[in-house]
């Protein structure tokens, strides 16, 4: 009698005890989506670079074919992680009231080319330092590789940025104490305006089953400093920058209550 080969089951892409981790981890999706709506203005951003740098042919054409279609599919990838992973939420509702707020409530929009170079030297620095370390943080491997990729991307754009804001330094005579005030308001501006922004998005469009402990902003700073500190591997420069995010926060956002559902979808049943 010939034996045949019972058929394998393939093996899930993610174990359900794995995935609970993951789900369960708030200082984690809090950052993810986060990120995901940020990097989904980064549009935004290349139309400033291209207002004070059209003339330079060179940055214009990375700028439009290779750093933003990167950051586009960074955010596509990203908002794809976090609707997977957490169907409570509605990225999108919170996508929608995140700009809302930022237009009703403006940006720190720089006064010169050289103030926006270096405004996108500190926000590239910050977002390494971010995905650096997710890529050594994170519980799933996937996640990890995603990260990965990324953090060697805003290495390589950084190079970009910084030999842009070098030369406008020459050409604009930019002192080191304007430098310094400008890259601390870059820094205190996404510590108390965007990231905010974006965290009571979140919050208000999380359904009531989440499945991790909510956070208030002060707290999810706190969490994630500690997470950075251990895994970010930070530099003499990247620590100066980081100390910023460990003061207080200067923000003041209303509480607002999550959306009501009557539905639950369940998520461990599809993963097993």
């Amino acid at each position: 009698m010939e034996l045949q080969a019972l058929p394998v089951a393939p093996r899930p892409t993610q174990r359900p005890v794995q995935l609970v981790l993951v789900r369960a981890n708030g200082p984690l999706f809090y950052s993810l989506a986060a990120a995901s709506i940020l990097e989904a203005t980064m549009p935004l951003a290349a139309d400033r670079l291209l207002h004070f740098f059209a003339s330079d042919r060179t940055l214009a054409t990375w700028v439009t074919s290779e750093w933003l279609p990167r950051k586009r599919e960074r955010a596509r990838n990203l908002r794809a992680y976090v609707e997977s992973t957490w169907p409570e939420y509605d990225w999108m509702g919170g996508a929608e009231q995140f700009r809302a707020a930022a237009s009703a409530g403006g940006g720190l929009h720089q006064p010169t080319a050289a103030h926006e170079a270096l405004a996108r030297c500190v926000a590239t620095a910050q977002s390494g330092i971010f995905y650096r370390s997710l890529a050594r943080w994170a519980d799933d491997a996937r996640l990890r590789e995603l990260a990965r990729v990324m953090a060697l991307e805003e290495a390589e754009s950084f190079a970009q940025f910084r030999g842009l804001y070098d030369r406008r330094l020459r050409v604009q005579g930019f002192g080191c104490t304007a430098a310094w005030t400008t890259a601390l308001s870059c820094v205190r501006a996404a510590r108390d305006s965007q990231v905010p922004r974006a965290f009571h998005a979140i919050s208000a469009h999380c359904a009531p089953h989440v499945p991790f402990p909510v956070l208030d902003y002060s707290e999810f700073l706190v969490r994630m400093g500690s997470v950075i500190e251990r895994h970010g591997n930070l530099g003499t420069p990247e620590r100066v920058l980081f100390r910023t995010w460990k003061g207080r926060p200067r923000v003041r956002l209303p509480e607002a209550a999550p959306p009501q559902v009557t539905t639950f979808r369940p998520v461990l049943g599809r993963a097993a």
